[in-house]
C-alpha cells in the first residue's frame, strides 16, 4: 500500500525526544516565553516585530532548501551504496534540515495570525500567538545549528568513504 500526503515527511521526522531536546529547543522555549511577555507587556512591540520575524524566517527555509540541495548532490549512487552497506538511511543526513523547514512553516502560519491581530486584540490571543510564533521562530533559527553539525558529519563520512572502493557489482538474488 503505498503513502499519501505527509506521511513521508513525518516519518522522516521521527526523532527520539534526545534529538530534539537540545540547546536549539531550549532557545526557542526561552522565545516562546519572551512572546508571552511581550504579547501582555507590550502588544505594540510584539506586532513590530513580526515582519523581521518573517524575513529571517525567509531566509531560514532558503537555507534550509539550499542545505538539502547540496546534500542531495553529493549522494551519487556508489556513496547510495556505500551508505546502504554500513546500515544507514540517507534520510538521516536530511531530516534536521526537514525539521527546521518544518519548524519555519509553522511559525510562518503563526506569524499569519499575529499579521491580523491589532494592539486591541485580546491579551490571551496575543500571548498565545506571541508564545507560538516566537517558539518556532526561534527554534528554527537556532536549529540552523545542528544542520551545520550534520553538513560536517556528511562531509566527513563522504571524506572517508573516498577510502572505500565503489562496488559497481549487483548482488546476485537466490
Amino acid at each position: 500500500m503505498s503513502k499519501y500526503g505527509l506521511s513521508h515527511l513525518w516519518e522522516a521526522l521521527r526523532f527520539d525526544h534526545r534529538e530534539i531536546l537540545q540547546l536549539d529547543f531550549y532557545l526557542g522555549i526561552g522565545g516562546g516565553l519572551a512572546g508571552i511577555s511581550v504579547g501582555i507587556i507590550s502588544p505594540a512591540a510584539l506586532l513590530r516585530g513580526v515582519a523581521t520575524d518573517a524575513v529571517l524566517l525567509g531566509v531560514i527555509i532558503g537555507a534550509v532548501v539550499a542545505g538539502v540541495a547540496i546534500l542531495a548532490a553529493f549522494m551519487d549512487q556508489p556513496f547510495l551504496r556505500k551508505l546502504t552497506a554500513i546500515g544507514r538511511t540517507p534520510v538521516r543526513y536530511l531530516a534536521p534540515f526537514l525539521f527546521t523547514a518544518v519548524l519555519g512553516v509553522f511559525a510562518a502560519l503563526n506569524l499569519i495570525v499575529l499579521s491580523v491581530m491589532s494592539e486591541q486584540s485580546p491579551r490571551v490571543l496575543l500571548a498565545i500567538f506571541g508564545f507560538l510564533a516566537t517558539f518556532l521562530s526561534v527554534w528554527a533559527i537556532a536549529s540552523l545549528l545542528p544542520c551545520l553539525s550534520m553538513m560536517v558529519q556528511f562531509m566527513g563520512l563522504k571524506t572517508d568513504a573516498l577510502d572505500v572502493p565503489d562496488d559497481e557489482r549487483r548482488p546476485e538474488t537466490k
